[in-house]
Parts: structure tokens; sequence; C-alpha cells
């Protein structure tokens, strides 16, 4: 098991990196060498090629993220998830594509509001303030059915 922890410590380490390189690339206005260091981070958290993960559904997508792991371990993991597409979402945004953008902070959305419900937490604060953040992002009345319901049970547990 401490190989597991070691191998969680080093992926967000690798995460904070990759989210320093794409601020970088950010200040500098290179928006598409941005998306394509957030799309092969996500490459290496998923281990498999994208198209092997993104043409699934949301909860799909967590579940490979999850699946063999413990409950501490898949939350980080999904959360390293949900900041990959937070950034994209940025990206977007400072490209000129705020629908792409949207889009992106509302899987981020899905993928926090799985890990609320899926793997919570001992203390959920720091979930909240992310989950708070994200619809903040969001234009009013932008989430589609399946976020809304996922908003509205994490909301009844709250």
């Amino acid at each position: 098991m401490p190989e597991r922890q070691d191998y969680i410590q080093r992926l967000l380490e690798e995460l904070r990196h990759v989210l320093a390189e794409v601020a970088r690339y950010r200040q500098a206005g290179s928006q598409d060498a941005a998306l394509l260091t957030l799309l092969q981070a996500q490459e290496r958290l998923f281990v498999r090629p994208l198209q092997d993960f993104l043409t699934r559904p949301v909860d799909e997508q967590v579940h490979l993220l999850a699946v063999g792991e413990p409950a501490a371990n898949a939350r980080d993991k999904c959360l390293a998830y949900a900041t990959l597409l937070t950034e994209a979402g940025h990206t977007y945004q400072a490209k000129g594509e705020p629908a792409l953008a949207q889009g992106a902070y509302q899987v981020a959305l899905h993928v926090a509001l799985l890990v609320a419900l899926q793997f919570p937490p001992a203390d959920g604060a720091e979930l909240a303030t992310r989950i708070a953040a994200l619809r903040e992002l969001l234009s009013a009345g932008g989430l589609n059915a399946t976020v809304a319901a996922l908003l509205h049970q994490y909301e009844k547990r709250a």
C-alpha cells in the first residue's frame, strides 16, 4: 500500500508542475500549447490514450480513475481530473471560446459532484468550496439535467 501512496504523491506533484506549465503558456498567449499539455496530462492520469476515455460518459471516466483504488486515492485522482478540466475551461476562455469553456467547467463540476457523493472526504469544506467555485464559473441556468440532479443530491446531503 505504501507504493500506492507514493504513486498518488508523485501524481499530485506532477499535477502541480503541469498547472505551472499551463499557466506559463496561457500568460504567453500560447493557448493551444496549454491545451495540448492538459490533454497529455489527462492521458497520463488515465494511463490510456484520449480516445479510450474522452468518448465515455463522465461516470464511466470517474470509474476508470477509481477502479482498484482506496477511496482517498480515487478522490485524489478524480479531483486532479476536475482540476485539469477546470484549467482547460480557463484556457478555452482565454482563447475566446466560451462555449468550450462552459463545457469543460460543466464536466469538472460533474466530476467534483460524483466525488462528493461517491468518495466524500471526512471534512468536505475544501470540496464544497471547489463545487461553489465551479458553479460560479458556469453561466446561469447552464447546468445539464444530469449535473443539476447530482447537484440537488449533493445539496440534500450537505
